[in-house]
């Protein structure tokens, strides 16, 4: 009686996995939706609802672009044609519509096919990012002509909240000012790198962190940037001309570049090579067959996996090959999302569920 049942599993176990087979291939599983993209114009002796419409696909398509690309890899994508982005999109819907007082308003919802985003940056040789929103503690210290500033005197401590990117990814927590904070800062200016950020940070319940180090002197602007995002840390120094520290217009732009580049070093720890997909042989250990079901829609709904094959079955554990784009630590980072641990044991990879 028990061998029946374990038949009768694994024969209903196979026939999902065909299914799902071809439920993947048909299934547009990885959609990135943009949102809200509003179109607005004069209804005159020519007027085209279509012409809106490629109004707002080719905005969705820059901000679906600024979102998943790096600053220096926009350029790349940047004469894309309104045909060719039409080719990328699954749907559209719109949201509102309304014609008044001779003007045209619309606000429309697009999906974008991302595998097809994904052969079109392929082709390009652009790797993208899948970076989440993540929280950061934002340290700016700023000495000029060789004295600390205050943070109520210092120019990016008082207008980072201000001053927004589109499709920001970080929330920046801004420090209380201490001032035996500030009195060790001052202590350790020549010898930065040494400093114990932590000690710094800590404090405010956030493991991430951008410590920014910033000298002016000698119409030069120096920036040491330090980031720890999610235990990966990383150092850079930036250099700007600047001829004084009143220049308002000046200073702003280069808020916006630090920020953008700090935004940038999170997103090149989420790069996705699509030249290069990997794939990994793991066991799954199941108590029912719900469970899956569950894991191939987890399957479906991560982004950097390609695909997957069931390749053996049985009452306990099913094995399965699975091409993915990225690395292990990211692929362990997104199945741990939904709830499931990745672990390497002795070179055998197994997953399970948390409980």
């Amino acid at each position: 009686m028990f061998k029946l049942k374990e038949y009768i599993l694994i024969f209903l176990a196979t026939s999902i996995f065909l299914f799902i087979s071809l439920n993947k291939s048909l299934s547009e599983e990885n959609i990135f939706t943009i949102n809200n993209i509003k179109v607005k114009g004069t209804i005159g002796v020519n007027f085209k609802r279509e012409n809106y419409f490629n109004e707002a696909f080719n905005a969705s398509f820059k901000t679906l672009m600024q979102k998943i690309l790096l600053t220096r890899d926009l350029i790349k994508i940047k004469n894309t044609k309104t045909r060719e982005i039409k080719k990328m999109i699954s749907s559209f819907q719109i949201i509102e519509e309304k014609y008044r007082e001779s003007i045209y308003y619309s606000t429309i919802k697009i999906n974008y096919n991302e595998r097809k985003i994904k052969e079109f940056l392929g082709k390009k040789n652009i790797s993208f990012s899948l970076p989440r929103n993540i929280s950061a503690v934002f340290f700016p210290i700023l000495f000029v002509n060789g004295d600390i500033k205050n943070f109520n005197e210092n120019f990016f401590y008082k207008n980072w909240p201000s001053i927004k990117l589109e499709n920001e990814l970080i929330n920046f927590i801004l420090p209380i000012e201490d001032l035996e904070d500030v009195s060790n800062i001052r202590k350790m200016k020549d010898n930065i790198e040494n400093i114990d950020i932590n000690s710094l940070v800590n404090k405010y319940d956030e493991n991430n962190y951008v410590f920014t180090l910033m000298s002016f002197e000698k119409s030069k602007l120096k920036v040491y940037l330090k980031t720890n995002f999610n235990n990966n840390k990383t150092s850079k120094n930036i250099f700007y001309e600047i001829k004084n520290m009143e220049d308002k217009e000046k200073l702003n732009d280069i808020l916006i570049d630090i920020k953008t580049k700090i935004t940038d070093l999170w997103r090149e720890q989420n790069l996705i090579n699509l030249l290069m997909p990997l794939s990994i042989n793991l066991k799954f250990e199941h108590k029912k067959l719900k469970d899956l079901e569950k894991i191939r829609n987890v399957f479906s709904k991560i982004s950097i996996i390609d695909n997957y094959t069931l390749q053996e079955f049985n009452i306990n554990n099913s094995f399965f090959k699975l091409y993915y784009f990225g690395n292990p630590i990211k692929l362990k980072s997104e199945l741990l999302q939904f709830g499931y641990n990745l672990k390497n044991n002795q070179g055998a990879w197994q997953l399970y569920l948390n409980e």
